[in-house]
């Protein structure tokens, strides 16, 4: 029986792709580089300086000073395999927010109360070096799976400006302040593990999912985070992709000094799109 010629260059370029998967499909990347944008919603409020937790003090950012909720935030995320099951990530993501409000509430700071009427400012600055360590204890080529342990190391900065009627603590009067300013800064380093996987839907369309929590105190620092991210990349070249990303996050951070209790939550979910580049 005569086989079509067609029919074997067709069984060739089969064959050809069944043996080059394994190949293209591994996780065998050694750098890979991220550049991307989001759009996120923030949930976020501060207590700066107060000096008693036996009632809410906290300054809710976007409903007591309008901060709008819709931040935009540019990310870059570099990984390095250093060896087959293991690898060094780093983030960062810089956050930047801004607002200028008259205040229809109360608002009180450090013991001071800022009357509503008043014009408030608010900056808040936030550097984010995220770094992660993971494992992979599962490794096939379609498939990757890893446990981590990292840092979270955020660096913020809070400060509030006021003209208007401030009392002042330890006063029984409300006077003019054209110069009222309060302010907080965070430098938390905070241990994170969790859990990631791998997939390659084809050779050049892989598919990502990570949990990240951790619950911990060190010395006057009480922090929470939980961390959900799912994102998918596909590669038009061996080097360059475009991917996808959908993030939740929830930080819950608090120092209790001597005198002042300070803390910081914000939460975040939204969506970002990126360029990998592997090599």
């Amino acid at each position: 029986m005569c086989i079509p010629r067609s029919v074997i260059a067709g069984l060739i370029m089969l064959v050809s792709c069944v043996v080059a998967w394994p190949v293209l499909a591994d996780f065998d990347e050694r750098y890979i580089l991220e550049v991307g944008g989001s759009i996120v919603n923030f949930d976020s409020a501060i207590r700066i300086n107060s000096r008693d937790d036996s009632i809410d003090k906290e300054i809710d950012l976007e409903d007591d000073v309008g901060i709008d909720s819709e931040v935009r935030i540019g990310t870059v995320k570099g990984s390095w395999r250093m060896d087959d099951r293991h690898r060094l990530t780093l983030l960062y993501v810089p956050i930047r927010r801004a607002a200028e409000e008259t205040t229809k509430t109360d608002i009180e700071v450090g013991g001071d109360i800022i009357r509503a009427g008043a014009a408030v400012g608010v900056s808040a600055r936030t550097h984010v070096f995220d770094i992660e360590y993971l494992y992979s204890f599962y490794k096939r080529p379609k498939l990757e799976l890893a446990v981590s342990a990292g840092i979270y190391w955020m660096n913020t900065k809070t400060e509030v400006s006021a003209a208007g009627l401030v009392r002042v603590e330890g006063s029984d009067q409300d006077e003019f302040r054209t110069d009222f300013q309060e302010s907080q800064r965070f430098i938390a380093p905070l241990p994170l593990i969790g859990v990631s996987g791998s997939y390659a839907i084809t050779p050049r369309w892989l598919a990502h999912a990570y949990a990240r929590y951790l619950d911990v105190t060190i010395n006057d620092i009480e922090g929470r985070i939980l961390g959900l991210n799912l994102k998918t990349e596909y590669y038009f070249t061996d080097h360059v992709a475009l991917g996808a990303l959908y993030a939740a996050f929830d930080l819950s951070v608090e120092q209790r000094g001597v005198v002042f209790i300070n803390s910081l939550k914000y939460s975040y979910e939204g969506l970002a799109v990126y360029l990998a580049f592997k090599y």
